[in-house]
């Protein structure tokens, strides 16, 4: 085991939402068999939202992504903040560095190549050179909380029943206090694939035994939710953000959802949670905590899957 004891770490993260909130247990055992040390971690403005006021991080580096911004100066600005977060971490002098992605990515490794840290680990890159020391195996059948942990085994860091984390602010919380115990369904996702008919979420909604049923969707889906909220029993609760909607999952008893960021923002916040899956790889993109609630079809097509199973299954787990 290499022993960290007092060293600098550098934590990388910078991908989707769903992915960072599945690093989060282990980001809480580094602490917890490190608890004086500095641990930093770079993010984008894209997946801020699952570090913001983690407990268990010293600071967070958050640039924007240079291609999430269309205009020419927006693009420039956004590089020239890029390049103020690696002349800083240049700067700090870090001794590890860890970039949590189980896919190579080269501009992930650029976070660890402007640093010169002992100890570099990363995944291998299948196609030519990289600078990590440190190799971790990317193995498709371990959940992603399975694979952070492994990024962290040579420093002696264990999962002991850490759980995933996602802040919520008490506002957010009371402002939807009224929802308590209701169930709600969240119908986005960017994945065709892994998209459901709205027909078929009507026929879901008719088939349920309870009254107290919410809808939440993307600004791409409001009309859907809009629809859904006029042809059935169920409220269109519009939501103005990843914060915003995680105040209402806090409140509520069940949560049943399409592949996505909120599909693991709900265990984070306690919510047992049923997924409709498509081609999303579920043996490693599970809402943790809740394998046994993935619904899916053989076709990896979420659209292909009977409205009378998925009724069924939330039937069943309602009154637990």
């Amino acid at each position: 085991m290499i022993d960290l004891t007092g060293k600098k770490i550098l934590l990388v993260r910078n991908d989707n939402v769903g992915d960072l909130v599945c690093t989060t247990p282990s980001i809480e055992a580094l602490r917890k068999k490190y608890p004086q040390n500095q641990i930093d971690i770079v993010v984008n403005s894209y997946n801020y939202s699952a570090i913001a006021k983690n407990p268990y991080v010293s600071k967070v580096y958050c640039y924007t992504k240079p291609k999430h911004k269309k205009k020419f100066l927006d693009k420039l600005w956004a590089g020239l903040g890029k390049l103020k977060i690696l002349i800083d971490i240049y700067k700090e002098k870090y001794d590890v560095v860890v970039v949590f992605r189980s896919g190579y990515s080269k501009s992930a490794e650029l976070f660890s190549n402007i640093t010169n840290a002992t100890y570099k680990v990363g995944v291998k890159n299948p196609k030519g050179k990289d600078n990590f020391n440190i190799y971790t195996a990317t193995d498709n059948t371990k959940h992603e909380v399975e694979f952070c942990f492994d990024c962290l085994k040579p420093f002696g860091v264990a999962q002991n029943k850490e759980n995933t984390f996602f802040y919520v602010s008490k506002n957010n919380i009371e402002k939807y206090k009224q929802y308590k115990n209701h169930i709600l369904f969240h119908i986005s996702s960017r994945i065709e694939a892994n998209r459901y008919d709205t027909n078929k979420f009507r026929t879901i909604i008719e088939n349920l035994g309870v009254a107290n049923i919410l809808i939440t969707a993307e600004p791409n889906d409001f009309e859907n939710a809009k629809l859904l909220d006029a042809q059935t029993k169920a409220t269109f609760v519009q939501t103005s953000s990843l914060e915003d909607l995680s105040g209402l999952i806090k409140n509520i008893r069940l949560f049943i959802t399409l592949d996505g960021g909120a599909m693991h923002i709900a265990p984070a916040l306690g919510v047992k949670t049923i997924s409709i899956s498509g081609e999303t790889n579920m043996d490693k993109w599970y809402p943790w905590g809740y394998k046994n609630l993935v619904i899916k079809d053989e076709s990896k097509v979420a659209n292909n899957i009977p409205p009378e199973k998925i009724s069924n299954i939330i039937n069943q787990n309602i009154q637990d």
